[in-house]
């Protein structure tokens, strides 16, 4: 090293009892010390502590489908088809206002309202497994609408943050890396559930099973509440050591204060935090305006509706596959279960795919492949006698590429002061899809007695989901293949924690609040500053 750096004088003061000066602000320990803030590992650390807070909502929405077939059967309270969509649909009616709501919450207040959520999901579904136990239908409704206050602001919180952590060149993959962690959850989900329903002889004690992976979720949430609190700390104290008053005018520190063994925490402690002039940052803490959703870009939109569509495609699908493959197939309930969770293995090498991806490019390209290749899945249910795991093993490879692409493009699109409200939009217009898709597939089926009508349902909305891809991909064309580029064709290697960042089509009003988080903290800075 040279002997300039090595007589760089330190930031921090060394107390008498030391003989040699610290040489680094924040010294790094080893890579394998991947729980300390000082690991250079620790940030895909973090990231996996983030994709395990909703396990929890993923892992109870699925569960229902795995005890379906227990509800339909129970001699004592036996359920329809139509109650069992009510069951679901009743978590969507709270997502078709609340995530909106939510989403700003965690814009304006920051990471730590998440917290509060999760505690609503607890609560709800603990009340829904008294209320089946006690054959209280109207009971069990009520807690999956206080169940659904909190799970889906959970996942818009935590897409929200996996976007503020994870700049624009990894950004598919840090969303591979939760779509990873949803597909566990929902593989868990439906072939563990069943068979400790069966043990214990009551679909309760199934539901029972998810309130304790409800509360796996809360104490995840606290230890990552609690590496952020930590991270901010150590911001401040850093800004202090510089004697700098606001983050716009920090200093940047002499290299030798800073671990080159810590990149990504460099650029964390040295970015501004940038606030926007004084009436904007408290117009972030007012919901915003429907003139400022006016300024969300048109291919934000064709998103957030072709996320709807992908969900009534695959997710309304796997809700009723258990049944599907016990009543048309003759497959037994467990045997149901185990083979339905063939539609997720795939997607556990999303962060694979993902990392592909960002190297690669060609995000609109695998959406357009992804819907073609629905399309196939649903022919062969239809109109041929291949084994129906085929075609799940179809849907899973869909499941691995879709969701993770599409939730990665939507950070593209809009500025980052915007992230919770957008995830947000993108959930409610979600749980109205679901709920209108969950009752609409339970009244054919009970109508019709048949599940053909149903598959039928699904094919037409996959050509529907092929067309949009389509448009997506003309619109992404018209803007520069901003979705679509990889990592290097960034003319500047931007970050999606950074105020800086270009984004399609968006007019200046709407980069005129930024998040509470950013106030106190500041997000990383460019990776050109590492």
């Amino acid at each position: 090293m040279p002997k300039s750096i090595q007589e760089g004088r330190p930031l921090l003061v060394a107390s008498a009892s030391v003989a040699t000066a610290p040489r680094y602000f924040y010294p790094h320990v080893p890579k394998w010390h991947v729980w300390s803030t000082a690991s250079p590992m620790f940030r895909f650390w973090f990231l996996v502590l983030l994709s395990l807070i909703p396990f929890a909502a993923h892992f109870v929405t699925n569960e229902l489908g795995a005890l379906q077939q227990f509800m339909l059967d129970d001699k004592t309270f036996p359920i329809s088809n139509t109650m069992y969509g009510a069951l679901n649909s009743a978590v969507s009616v709270p997502n078709m206002i609340i995530p909106f709501f939510g989403g700003h919450i965690m814009d304006s207040r920051g990471h730590f309202s998440i917290l509060c959520f999760l505690v609503l999901m607890c609560i709800g579904h603990s009340i829904v497994a008294f209320g089946m136990q006690q054959h209280t239908f109207w009971m069990a409704i009520l807690g999956r609408v206080i169940y659904g206050l909190g799970g889906g602001s959970v996942i818009v919180g935590v897409r929200a943050m996996v976007s503020y952590w994870f700049d624009s060149n990894e950004i598919t993959f840090a969303v591979g890396v939760m779509v990873a962690f949803t597909s566990l959850a929902k593989v868990l989900a439906k072939s563990t559930v069943a068979p400790i329903a069966m043990y214990f002889g009551s679909y309760t004690y199934g539901l029972l099973y998810g309130l304790a992976v409800c509360f796996l979720s809360c104490a995840v949430a606290v230890v990552s509440v609690q590496y952020i609190h930590r991270l901010k700390q150590l911001k401040r104290k850093f800004k202090q050591q510089l004697g700098a008053t606001t983050t716009s005018t920090l200093a940047q520190p002499s290299e030798a204060a800073m671990d080159p063994a810590l990149p990504w925490l460099n650029a964390y402690l040295q970015a501004p935090g940038k606030r926007f002039r004084p009436a904007a940052i408290v117009a972030s803490n007012h919901m915003p305006s429907l003139s400022s959703l006016r300024e969300f870009p048109l291919m934000f939109w064709v998103l957030v509706i072709m996320h709807v569509v992908y969900a009534n495609v695959f997710h309304l699908f796997l809700n009723i596959s258990s049944s599907y493959l016990y009543q048309v197939h003759g497959y037994s309930v467990i045997e149901s279960g185990i083979v339905t969770s063939l539609s997720h293995v795939l997607v556990l090498f999303a962060p694979v795919a993902g990392l592909i991806i960002d190297r690669t490019g060609g995000r609109v390209i695998v959406v357009v492949a992804s819907a073609a290749l629905g399309v196939v899945t649903y022919g062969l249910l239809l109109f041929t006698s291949t084994s129906p795991v085929v075609a799940l093993l179809l849907v899973s490879i869909c499941l691995c590429a879709t969701p993770t692409v599409l939730m990665a493009c939507v950070p593209l699109t809009i500025p980052k002061s915007r992230f919770g409200l957008a995830f947000g939009i993108a959930e409610v217009f979600d749980a109205v899809g679901t709920f209108s898709g969950n009752l609409v597939v339970g009244y054919i089926r009970d109508a019709t007695g048949s599940y053909t009508p149903v598959i039928h349902l699904f094919f037409t909305l996959a050509w529907i989901l092929l067309g949009m891809c389509i448009v997506l991909a003309v619109l992404d064309s018209r803007h520069g293949n901003i979705l679509s580029g990889k990592k290097q064709e960034n003319h500047a290697n931007v970050t999606v924690a950074n105020d800086d960042d270009v984004v399609v089509d968006i007019r200046h009003g709407m980069y005129e609040a930024t998040s509470s988080d950013d106030d106190e903290a500041g997000r990383p800075a460019s990776k050109d500053s590492k």
